[in-house]
């Protein structure tokens, strides 16, 4: 997993190693150092040598496209770097100056009068340029420009500036250009990901230390891009970092999550899931979620159906056993069930959430989604929710409690709900938070833009009770209950690979997503 803290968190780890550096008489310490792998980062992409390759991570797990420019090496390329008055600017002015002395046609616009002079000093003693950015000539080198770096404001800004080649009706960056910041947008808000219109978009940021709680949450998502991490030992002092804010489960920790069968295996062994799902308003539902629990391999599938959706769903998912919905949860063929899913298109008719109030009231684990979440109280049973912002808010307001507004601060929303509700709450958005009663928070961060599609939260559903129900039926052979930090994993492990199945699907829309799990997991 990896750890993400807030921008805050990190600002006040780094300024005791800063001052001491200054102290000592070496104030660029880690201003060399963020710049070594700024430029690395780079050079990398370049498919360029020249520098020893610092501690980058390989890509968060997110899948922005990236501007393909790899392999042409960096001798002559127009490089050209918006820098601000602070450290990130002197960031930005120190990697200049060592693209600069490879060969780069590197050029440093000044937004602001104040800036790192000895920085810049170094740059124009390799070759590159300073510009202020009021002049004719920044605006010809932004025009030109194959790679952008924004190192304009750091952590510590809010709200951005308007930077020179982004006007609206004049001639300005080309939009072929690879966009990099360093270590956040500039303006972007590093702690919760809030961002004014001015802050530019980025194809890549190489952030520094550890990853910001700002790049994964709100805008921050969309105008971080691809995120590559650049260690700075002795930077941060662990005392005054303190815990994450939430941590990022990686796609390989997602696909672990998954239970290969053994050679005694069987369908009961490998867990029943119980599905109480579809409606006559609603049949696709039932039959999405069906097709991804048998798409992530659960051992059988037993659902409870009624009306016209009874027969929608016996045609189209043939391996499951269907029984009617009024024998949920105390029916002979309910009584096998490991897990249960209640929730994707029940509607809101009574018979329905009936059917799903009988359900919650058993101890069984239970995915809880959709409509059901219009039923779901506080349990000591083991629960997933799996509401999206509207679905928490109505929650909230059905309990009678305030939690905080999910979109502008998912971390906090989704843990106050998960404390009230003592259950393991999943809130669905492009970072997926999984929040566990005690405070702890997971984060998927996988989900491209082809999954806002109407039924992907079926798949999603079906998914996780998938492996709830594999999962309780291998705790229960080994004599253990299911604890809410394991509920929190798999759920966390569901939201990866629901992402990482839509790059595989053969189509678009819900629908071939199933296909995709069963292309990603491969025989199992």
């Amino acid at each position: 997993m990896l750890p993400v803290f807030l921008g805050s968190a990190v600002r006040a780890a780094e300024a005791p190693a800063i001052a001491a550096a200054a102290a000592a008489g070496d104030p660029d310490r880690f201003i060399a150092r963020a710049a070594h792998g700024l430029a690395a980062v780079i050079l990398r992409h370049l498919g360029a040598a020249g520098l020893p390759v610092p501690e980058v991570s390989g890509p968060v797990p997110l899948r922005p496209a990236v501007r393909a420019l790899g392999g042409a090496g960096v001798r002559g390329r127009r490089i050209v770097a918006w820098v601000g008055p602070g450290n990130n600017g002197a960031d930005g002015l120190h990697a200049l100056s060592l693209l600069a002395a490879r060969g780069a046609e590197a050029t440093a616009v000044l937004v602001a009068e104040r800036h790192h002079e000895p920085a810049a000093a170094r740059l124009r003693a390799a070759g590159g340029r300073v510009l202020p950015a009021s002049g004719t000539a920044a605006g010809r080198a932004l025009a030109r420009a194959e790679i952008l770096i924004d190192a304009a404001l750091g952590t510590g800004a809010r709200g951005g500036i308007a930077l020179p080649g982004l006007e609206p009706g004049r001639p300005g960056v080309p939009a072929t250009a690879w966009r990099i910041a360093c270590d956040v947008p500039s303006g972007l808000d590093a702690d919760h990901g809030d961002a004014g219109p001015h802050v530019p978009a980025a194809d890549t940021t190489v952030t520094f230390g550890e990853l910001k709680a700002g790049l994964l949450l709100g805008r921050g998502r969309a105008l971080a891009g691809e995120l590559r991490l650049v260690r700075l030992p002795g930077l941060l002092d662990p005392a005054l970092l303190g815990a994450p804010a939430f941590s990022v489960l990686t796609e390989q920790e997602g696909l672990d999550s998954v239970l290969s069968p053994g050679p005694e295996d069987h369908k009961y062994s490998r867990g029943v899931l119980g599905l109480v799902a579809g409606s006559p308003a609603y049949p696709g539902a039932a039959v999405l979620a069906a097709h991804a629990a048998l798409a992530t391999g659960v051992g059988m599938l037993s659902a409870f159906t009624r009306g016209t959706a009874r027969l929608t769903f016996t045609g189209a998912v043939p391996e499951a056993v269907v029984s009617r919905r009024e024998d949920a949860p105390d029916g002979v063929a309910a009584s096998r069930a490991s897990a249960w899913l209640v929730g994707p298109g029940l509607g809101d008719a009574p018979e329905d959430l009936d059917a799903a109030r009988r359900v919650l009231a058993t101890h069984a684990p239970a995915v809880v989604d959709a409509s059901a979440l219009a039923v779901v109280e506080p349990s000591a049973a083991p629960r997933l929710l799996t509401p999206h912002a509207g679905e928490l808010r109505a929650l909230a307001r059905r309990l009678g409690t305030d939690w905080p507004d999910p979109l502008t601060r998912p971390v906090a929303a989704a843990t106050a709900a998960a404390k009230a509700l003592r259950a393991v709450v999943l809130l669905k958005g492009s970072t997926t938070l999984v929040a566990a009663p005690d405070g702890g928070v997971l984060a998927a961060c996988s989900a491209g833009p082809e999954l806002a599609v109407a039924g992907s939260g079926d798949t999603l559903a079906g998914l996780l009770g998938a492996l709830l129900a594999t999962h309780a039926a291998r705790a229960s052979a080994e004599g253990r209950a299911l604890g809410a930090a394991e509920l929190q994993r798999l759920g966390a492990a569901g939201a990866v690979l629901h992402g990482l199945a839509a790059t595989r699907a053969p189509g678009r829309g819900a629908e071939p997503l199933a296909a995709g799990l069963r292309e990603l997991l491969g025989p199992r």
